[in-house]
């Protein structure tokens, strides 16, 4: 059997992200580009089918300044402008390097996606991150038919509860269906596979990668303006996903929007990949413009812990 040579190769890193404990969370490979070199998108997305995880993210070598790093995301089958787990895993990585891992303090990093710039600042293993947002709620909701058809078993509470869902954007090119249940309970009705949502009517110029988010509200804190919540997130194509960032923060800013105080924050517990036996921990939060109608921050928090690293033969 024939071996690559050696020199054809690249490092790569695997984390769990959205948590402290190995084999929970959500997995995340990191594959360093070669320094001098670039790897076409062809390729990345043959690795990121090798690796057959939710996303993979290609770290661009740094030049001058190695708190200022360039990320792509690819899924199995497509490039992302940006994602959640992606981004808090990598710098959670970052500060495990060497021109980091000696200094014990809060370290600021800038990543650059394809959907601008992520200013954050890592403390051990949890980032926080001011990830890009350009909000949308679309028009036109996705009915609670188009839902059913996905989730036959959410009959069970069609009685209860059978709205429209709204359709929201975080930033162009990643798109959710938020779906609310009444109770906790009714997500674990929820199964894995099938087709994926129809009568998807997004605002023109809006069309993108779209996928349900099932959630339903654990608690909430008026006066601290503190919202539990427990999700699912089930694609067609991905399957179900352990933890999902941008689509927790697209859900955040809606909750946020529609409770809708001026100039306020807002702040998100979520936990995710419960029912898989993967769970996770996301927080978010979201503060509202001066007149309550729009979103000016929205911060993603989580930590990441290493699992395995090797080299990659091209």
């Amino acid at each position: 059997m024939m071996r690559a040579h050696p020199d054809a190769s690249v490092r790569y890193v695997t984390l769990d992200v959205f948590t402290r404990e190995r084999f929970k969370g959500n997995p995340l490979a990191i594959v360093e580009m070669p320094l001098g070199g670039e790897l076409s998108p062809e390729t990345k997305q043959r690795i990121a089918r090798e690796f057959n995880f939710s996303e993979t993210v290609f770290l661009h070598p740094h030049s001058s300044e190695p708190s200022r790093r360039t990320i792509d995301i690819f899924t199995t089958t497509q490039e992302l402008p940006f994602a959640g787990h992606p981004t808090i895993g990598t710098l959670v990585y970052l500060c495990t390097g060497p021109d980091f891992a000696k200094e014990n303090k809060t370290q600021s990093f800038t990543l650059q996606t394809k959907a601008g710039p992520i200013k954050a600042n890592v403390s051990g293993d949890t980032a926080e991150a001011s990830i890009p947002h350009n909000v949308r709620v679309c028009k036109i909701p996705v009915p609670w038919q188009s839902i059913l058809n996905v989730q036959p078993s959410l009959r069970s509470v069609e009685a209860r509860f059978s709205t429209p869902c709204p359709l929201v954007s975080i930033v162009k090119g990643m798109t959710f269906v938020l779906v609310e249940l009444p109770q906790v309970e009714d997500l674990a009705a929820l199964t894995v596979g099938g087709p994926r949502v129809d009568s998807v009517e997004w605002d023109q110029g809006w069309e993108s990668f779209t996928a349900p988010y099932f959630y339903a509200i654990v608690s909430e804190d008026e006066e601290a303006r503190h919202v539990a919540v427990r999700v699912r997130m089930i694609e067609s194509t991905v399957g179900e996903d352990p933890a999902t960032g941008s689509a927790a923060s697209a859900l955040s800013t809606y909750l946020a929007l529609q409770r809708g105080t001026a100039g306020s924050t807002y702040s998100f517990s979520i936990e995710q990949g419960v029912e898989m036996g993967r769970h996770s921990e996301i927080g978010v939060k979201v503060t509202l413009n001066d007149s309550g109608d729009g979103v000016q921050d929205v911060v993603l928090a989580g930590s990441a812990v290493l699992v395995s690293e090797g080299k990659l033969y091209l």
